[in-house]
């Protein structure tokens, strides 16, 4: 029997926080789960409880610095601190899209002189990411063989 691979990868896509577009700046994007566990506690009727589960998702981004655009990145998450606005990301176009709500928090500014800056920032979701699927791309499946 066959199998098929599915290479992802990232681009061309969009990346929109509140009513903006940052896709030229994020050179990275990830949606990140950690998933945080605690033991149950038992009792007489159930002595060995289910942990209490949980999944905090972050929007992670890689961005090139624009510190000098007023209506940048870097200004826009400096301006929005702590706000909740939904996000949208579409990794690949004709790809799945996700979405929801994010904290806007500040990203570093600067970096060494004379080269382009990237620095990182997590952005926490608010609740649960959603995604809607798009078209399979033909040319990103690969016959393996038996």
């Amino acid at each position: 029997m066959a199998t098929t691979l599915t290479d992802s990868r990232l681009g061309p896509g969009t990346l929109q926080l509140g009513t903006s577009s940052f896709e030229a700046q994020a050179a990275a994007v990830k949606l990140t789960p950690k998933v945080n566990t605690k033991d149950g506690t038992p009792t007489l009727g159930v002595p060995e409880p289910t942990p209490d589960t949980t999944i905090t998702w972050t929007l992670g981004l890689d961005a090139i610095q624009d510190f000098e655009d007023p209506l940048g990145l870097v200004n826009y998450l400096m301006d929005n601190a702590l706000a909740e606005q939904p996000f949208t990301w579409l990794p690949i176009t004709a790809g799945p899209t996700y979405s929801g709500t994010v904290q806007i928090v500040p990203i570093e500014i600067g970096g060494d002189a004379a080269v382009q800056i990237k620095t990182t920032v997590e952005l926490p979701l608010v609740g649960e990411p959603t995604r809607v699927d798009g078209a399979v791309r033909s040319s990103s499946r690969k016959a393996a063989a038996e």
